[in-house]
Formats: structure tokens, sequence, C-alpha cells
């Protein structure tokens, strides 16, 4: 069964040690949830764990490979930050087709009949986009990806209750369909 695992993580910052030999062992299929305080290291694991940040000390291995600096495991990981970016002016369809460049496994049907389920216009700026429709278009762009690994952070901010519901039920079909495994913040 494959499965994400670190042993005696650790990093810091300057003097500060913002994550101290964090030990977790998550297993395929399963939806999990990072819970803590603001200022908690939530969003420093996650950047550990997706390769963009290199821990001081332990390891973190998916399917028993590295991650750090690993592209063959970064194919099979989305990241959702809470901090989202996109190119500068681009559209939905624009990122749809970095995206694909990037990911092989990018499922395009997927992304569309998605799209449309949101009622998002693919060909106009994210820039013009409220905050919760550029999460909403960050979600179901990772979600495309159709990675057995996807990490969400404050997946839900700027959502209002009914697409938090949406959000949340696509989530979980992604977990149970395709037996892939979300971490949520």
């Amino acid at each position: 069964m494959a499965l994400l695992e670190t042993k005696d993580l650790s990093i810091r910052f300057g003097g500060l040690k913002a994550v101290d030999r964090l030990n977790l062992t998550i297993e395929k299929g399963q939806l999990y949830g990072l819970i803590g305080p603001n200022g908690a290291g939530k969003t420093t694991v996650f950047n550990m764990l997706t390769g963009v940040y290199q821990p001081d000390e332990g390891s973190i291995s998916i399917d028993g490979k590295p991650v750090w600096n690993n592209p063959e495991v970064k194919q099979h990981i989305a990241y959702v930050p809470d901090e989202l970016y996109f190119l500068n002016g681009a559209s939905m369809n624009r990122m749809a087709d970095l995206y694909a460049a990037c990911y092989p496994s990018f499922d395009r049907s997927y992304y569309q009949q998605r799209t449309k389920q949101f009622e998002l216009n693919p060909k106009k700026s994210l820039n013009t986009f409220s905050k919760g429709m550029r999460r909403q278009a960050a979600t179901i762009l990772a979600l495309s990806i159709r990675p057995d690994y996807i990490f969400f952070d404050e997946t839900f901010d700027g959502l209002d209750p009914v697409m938090r519901n949406l959000v949340k039920k696509l989530i979980c079909e992604d977990v149970l369909e395709r037996n892939a495994t979300a971490i949520i913040t």
C-alpha cells in the first residue's frame, strides 16, 4: 500500500525551530486533517511534504522514495497553498495548458466538467475572480492533475457555505473514487 512517511522531520528558521522531529505515516486512500492554531507550523509542514522546503533534519518519502528534489515523486503530488499564485493575467485555460505541460496525467475532460460545474468562465482573467473563485479555480486545476496525494492549505478560506460543501464533496469523491489521499489544514 502506498504511503507518505516522515521520520524525525525538523526545520529551523534562524534560531526558531518551526517543526521538531515530526513523525507521520499517512496511508493511501485516506482523508487527513492537520490542525493547529495560526503559527503552529502547518504550512511549513506542507511545504516540506511537497518538496518546497528541504528539512534541516529527518526524511520524507512517498512510496519509499524521497520527495525533496525528486520530479518523479512530485508528478503524483498536487498542492493548493494558502497563498495562491497564478501567472500574471492568466485565465484558467492558460493555467490548464501550463498544468498539462507539467503533468502528463492532467485530465482535460475532468477540468472542463468541473469548470462548468462551478460555473467559472475559463477564458476570463483570474485577476478578475473573487478570492473564493480563485480558490475554486486552484482546486479544480489541482484535482485535474489526478494526483495520488493532494495537499490543501486553508482550502475553504474565502468560500461561502454552498461552495464549501461543493469543494468538500469534490475532495471526498476524489479520495473515494481514485483512492487518492487528501491532507487538509
